[in-house]
């Protein structure tokens, strides 16, 4: 076991499932976790110790004092199916900016000492030839063959093929593989135009919601997603008043991940946004591309 994680308790689990979520280009991995832990009521039990794996630290200052300094925040939390299922351990975490493969493999000791039977890792990539008038859809890699049947399974589509940089997912996925812990990849792709967006507004909550649906049916999960249909809804609503225009430039273009990764994540997680909140973010985005095109 890595000396890097700390317990605050020792939950009895059974036949628990590991969810990741990191930062990533519409913050959708991030929604699922915060949604999970608010929905589930989720209790925390650890964390990975930071120093060693950050560079960047979260810093706060007033009135030119510097009042605290956080590196790489990170958490454990879990959650006891007391239908009979299997429990969960949801892992939520900004990207590590040091040794990020002994960061996967110290989050993997983790599974291992909880018992975790699968691990999943979530989160999207920005994609041309998606719009956000099409319903969001969820793509997965998997790390042995077999569990392609449980992706086709869920409606979820194996990821055709693909060559080329790789992100810490993929560390996730090949590292747990050497344990021989099954381990898939979820990605929805969104569309270009959000994605290349500063966060808060390439937040993209259809996504998140598309994802979690797919891990009701893998999983047998109940998580009531009510409260998120409604977000999905009033933020597509508010897209199509702004991006109509960039439909027919993006919707014949080819699919391809990529997306400037961040490494943050808020304090205040990604609750529920107000109908003033929403207008005055896409406000913000229109803001945005008019000054593009100037």
């Amino acid at each position: 076991m890595s000396s890097e994680f700390i317990l605050s308790g020792e939950p009895e689990l059974h036949n628990p499932t590991l969810i990741i979520g990191l930062p990533d280009v519409g913050y959708v991995g991030l929604r699922v976790i915060d949604y999970l832990k608010s929905k589930l009521r989720a209790q925390e039990f650890g964390h990975i110790e930071p120093q060693r794996f950050s560079t960047v630290p979260w810093v706060s200052v007033k009135n030119g004092v510097i009042e605290d300094l956080e590196l790489l925040r990170n958490g454990f939390s879990f959650w006891k199916n007391r239908g009979g299922g299997n429990d969960l351990v949801i892992f939520k975490s900004e990207q590590p900016t040091a040794r990020p493969y002994e960061y996967v493999e110290a989050i993997l000791d983790v599974a291992e000492r909880v018992g975790a039977r699968r691990v999943y890792i979530v989160g999207s990539f920005g994609a041309v030839g998606v719009t956000h008038l099409e319903p969001p859809a969820v793509l997965g890699v998997v790390n042995m063959p077999y569990l392609t049947e449980l992706l086709v399974e869920a409606g979820v589509q194996p990821y055709p093929q693909y060559k080329g940089i790789g992100t810490i997912h993929s560390s996730f996925l090949w590292f747990a593989k050497e344990r021989k812990l099954e381990s898939l990849g979820l990605w929805a792709p969104i569309p270009h135009y959000v994605a290349r967006l500063p966060f808060p507004w390439s937040n993209y909550p259809g996504a998140s919601l598309c994802i979690i649906e797919k891990l009701n049916v893998m999983e047998g999960l109940q998580i009531d997603t009510t409260e998120l249909e409604k977000l999905s809804k009033r933020t597509a609503d508010e897209m199509s008043k702004i991006y109509e225009q960039l439909h027919e430039e993006a919707k014949n273009e080819f699919v391809y991940p990529g997306g400037e990764q961040t490494t943050a994540y808020s304090d205040k997680g990604l609750g529920q946004m107000s109908d003033e909140e929403l207008k005055g973010m896409m406000k913000d985005i229109d803001d945005f591309f008019r000054k593009r095109k100037q």
